[in-house]
């Protein structure tokens, strides 16, 4: 016996194929998907559920071919189909992210600069200013304002401008960097490229010298730009930055997305830690976080915090 095709009608007409019946895009909801796909219509085996998601993506991706929807309209079509069917992804929580430890941080940037000045530089630029990728590459020389102490980032996500403050050492060493120039990009491309702007770097780039350099240094855990984006965010916030101007120097728009991924419980121990003037009571948290972890230390550290906040303000009455 042949084997059967099943493929799906292009045109909203009932068809029937391979046997079963076809029916058209006639759902009145969103984008016109068929009311006879549902992914959680009855209760079925793993096998079944993924048949309709199969069966989901199939029509979902026939009414893309038949509008001419392209791949970047598709996510406006993707985010605005989940706004009216209700769908919300489930908040994640978890205690921490991704970053690089302080010993991790220094070999990576010794091993950055061991592969070149240039790309030393260029790293440490990505890490202290907490740019994503995609920003680093458009950041050009006249966006460095070396006396100020300040690069501005022009075209940030979403398209917004902020201004991100660098230490003292980096704008030396980008003085030095930038010598007599006065225009053209900050890091420049020694490959002329096929893009509109020549000699410009691109994020895949970008992200290929992070992984190479992290490789060389011994660094075993997945390293990528963003994760220098992470870092300097956690450090920050552990040496004392307020998580409002953390936000601004990130260039988030919601404070909880800086929230999500900056308030780690590690941060906020060091701060509470440090908050500690009493020997003893450091010698306390440091014992409890050696024994039950970081949440049962941060909880031993604020509770000693607040003790010693209220000790004072009796004293102070």
């Amino acid at each position: 016996m042949p084997v059967m095709r099943a493929s799906f009608p292009q045109r909203p007409e009932w068809k029937a194929q391979a046997g079963r019946v076809w029916r058209p895009l006639d759902y009145p909801g969103a984008f016109g998907i068929p009311n006879a796909i549902s992914l959680h219509s009855e209760p079925c085996k793993a096998n079944c559920g993924m048949t309709a998601i199969a069966r989901a993506a199939a029509a979902v991706a026939a009414v893309l071919v038949r509008e001419g929807v392209d791949y970047a309209q598709s996510k406006t079509v993707f985010k605005a189909a989940r706004a009216r069917a209700g769908l919300r992804a489930t908040p994640e929580r978890r205690g921490g992210v991704d970053r690089l430890s302080v010993e991790e941080e220094l070999r990576f940037l010794d091993q950055a600069y061991a592969a070149g000045g240039r790309t030393g530089l260029m790293l440490q630029t990505l890490l202290e200013t907490g740019a994503r990728a995609s920003e680093l590459i458009q950041l050009r020389v006249d966006d460095v304002s070396l006396s100020e102490r300040v690069v501005t980032i022009q075209h940030g996500k979403g398209g917004k401008r902020r201004e991100v403050p660098i230490r003292r050492d980096l704008a030396q060493l980008l003085r030095l960097h930038i010598g007599a120039r006065r225009a053209g990009p900050l890091f420049a491309s020694r490959q002329q490229g096929t893009g509109p702007a020549p000699y410009t770097l691109t994020r895949q780039r970008v992200g290929q010298v992070v992984r190479g350099v992290a490789s060389a240094a011994g660094i075993n855990k997945r390293v990528y730009p963003h994760l220098l984006r992470h870092t300097v965010a956690t450090r920050l916030l552990a040496l004392g930055m307020d998580i409002t101007d953390l936000q601004r120097f990130l260039g988030h728009e919601s404070i909880s997305t800086t929230r999500l991924y900056a308030e780690t419980t590690a941060a906020t121990l060091q701060r509470r830690f440090d908050q500690l003037t009493d020997p003893a009571a450091h010698t306390l948290v440091a014992s409890i976080r050696h024994q039950r972890g970081d949440d049962a230390a941060l909880l031993a550290a604020e509770l000693l915090t607040r003790r010693r906040a209220e000790q004072v303000n009796t004293a102070g009455a």
